[in-house]
This record gives C-alpha cells, sequence and structure tokens, in this order.
C-alpha cells in the first residue's frame, strides 16, 4: 500500500504525490479484495471496516517520525 510505505520508510514513495491518490489506489484495493471475498450486505459492511481502521493506522503513521517507525517494526 502506498501511504503504508511513503511513512514507514524514506524516500521510496515521492512527496510530490498527492496522499488523495495514494489513497485511491489503496481502497480500491481494499474493496477488489473484499468484493472477492464477502457476499451480500456483509461486503458493505466490512469494506467500512476495513476502510476507516486503515485510515486510523495511516493517520497515527502520520504522526509518527518515519525512521521512528522503522526502527520499532524491526526491533
Amino acid at each position: 500500500m502506498p501511504r503504508l510505505i511513503r511513512y514507514t520508510t524514506t524516500g521510496v514513495v515521492p512527496k510530490e504525490v498527492p496522499d488523495q491518490a495514494l489513497a485511491v489506489i489503496e481502497h480500491a484495493t481494499l474493496f477488489y479484495l473484499i468484493e472477492r471475498q464477502f457476499k451480500g450486505v456483509n461486503k458493505y459492511v466490512a469494506f467500512a471496516v476495513a476502510g476507516a481502521g486503515y485510515e486510523i493506522m495511516i493517520d497515527q503513521l502520520k504522526r509518527q517520525n518515519p525512521d521512528q517507525v522503522r526502527s520499532e517494526t524491526i526491533n
């Protein structure tokens, strides 16, 4: 996922690419994966929960220093 890579590494995803463009890629991927796994109304509930959870995780990563995040996940 592009924003996950942007906020956990340095220099891989350029800063010039807007977050909204990366969010479209991520949410399209989430919807595709959920579409293949769930049927009926459950897929919309799953998409809402997965999308909200993912946005919360990205927001937390935005607030941290990418170097600090990388060192915490390695250790």
